[in-house]
């Protein structure tokens, strides 16, 4: 791939001249992920790209792995850790503890209605207003929860992805939330997709039950229908790393930040602590403005 492909696929995605004043800058982080001779796939993609969403989707996973890479952080590109299974998880780390850290890369865009109503605004009236209440909010973590749990189980709950049983696989669903709750998602949303209501103070509860809750014989029946719908991502998936775009960078040529949520069930604070370190060196933690 060369910087003209890049162009020309930034052109065929729809990309104005605000994403195309980004191509030289984009070009540096794809150039350095060629030199190293392990994103050939990825780049073979982004460069055919012709739709808005999967070249979106293609940079997010170039900005991924270019922030591993450049510091030093080897990754791989698609890796199956079944071989009897058609799919593959997007990337794995061997940590220098001998951990074998498995990420799969979603972009979650703002939800369709939201985007068709700001435009509307926009072409009326040259600016836009909307507000989310408490249900609003809810209807978006249990779209972020729903974004997570594809990519590990089908709707009948027939896993997906992560099939390694070794002891030294930690599965990691890494999920960019910027444009979620119009822009200001938070890390007590991140909790509640992950916790729910009691991983949260009461004043930012919504009825959520968590991905990684366990279930309470107290709980109302819609809850323990969730429990059973989350029981194998609740042993499967030992991390959520929510990632955002930092603040004020560009379309296309962004730093990401993230907060991790651990899973307890599947992993303790003593092997998370190394683990974390390694991410948080390539990806740091999210500062919100």
């Amino acid at each position: 791939m060369d910087k003209q492909a890049l162009s020309d696929a930034i052109r065929q995605s729809g990309g104005q001249q605000n994403a195309l004043d980004e191509a030289d800058a984009l070009w540096s982080k794809i150039d350095y992920l060629q030199q190293t001779g392990r994103f050939g796939p990825l780049l073979s993609q982004l460069e055919k790209a012709n739709e808005k969403s999967n070249f979106l989707a293609l940079v997010l996973e170039v900005s991924f792995a270019y922030q591993f890479e450049v510091q030093g952080l080897e990754l791989i590109y698609e890796v199956k850790q079944n071989s009897q299974q058609k799919s593959s998880i997007d990337f794995l780390h061997n940590t220098t503890s001998g951990d074998s850290v498995f990420f799969e890369v979603r972009l979650l865009q703002q939800a369709k209605p939201i985007t068709d109503w700001v435009y509307k605004q926009l072409k009326k009236l040259k600016a836009y207003f909307v507000v989310m209440d408490g249900q609003h909010e809810q209807g978006e973590v249990l779209r972020i929860q729903n974004t997570i749990l594809i990519k590990v189980q089908d709707k009948h709950g027939k896993p997906v992805k992560f099939f390694s049983t070794t002891s030294k696989a930690v599965n990691i669903v890494a999920i960019d939330v910027t444009d979620s709750i119009l822009g200001a998602i938070d890390v007590h949303d991140c909790k509640l997709a992950t916790y729910g209501d009691p991983g949260v103070q009461e004043i930012y509860r919504r009825g959520v039950f968590g991905l990684f809750q366990e279930d309470n014989p107290g709980y109302p029946q819609n809850f323990h229908d969730l429990a059973a719908k989350y029981a194998y991502i609740r042993t499967t998936l030992h991390g959520v790393l929510f990632l955002f775009k930092k603040f004020n960078t560009g379309i296309l040529t962004y730093q990401l930040e993230q907060y991790l949520m651990w899973n307890p069930m599947c992993i303790d604070r003593a092997r998370s602590q190394p683990i974390f370190a390694g991410i948080t060196r390539a990806i740091p933690c999210h500062s919100p403005q």
